[in-house]
């Protein structure tokens, strides 16, 4: 269940990063939106009380791990 586990985040992160590279020449695009975004995806993965299981959870993980990626790449860029 692992290694199905682990394509799944891995999946999810790469076409979440492309996504969001994407986007970033997209006229409207904020870095502060990204961040609020990331949060969003932060509260809905605490929201787990009822078991959503791995599959999901494994989308939300590499969503999420896109998205640090994403915001730290840019945070760095700007310095």
């Amino acid at each position: 269940m692992i290694d199905l586990y682990e394509k799944i985040v891995d999946n999810t992160f790469d076409v979440v990063l492309m996504t969001l590279e994407n986007r970033r020449d997209i006229d409207d695009f904020s870095l502060e939106n990204i961040k609020k975004e990331l949060e969003s995806y932060y509260k809905y993965d605490g929201l787990d009380w009822t078991g959503r299981g791995d599959t999901k959870q494994a989308e939300i993980d590499g969503t999420i791990m896109a998205y640090q990626v994403f915001i730290d790449k840019l945070e760095k860029e700007k310095l």
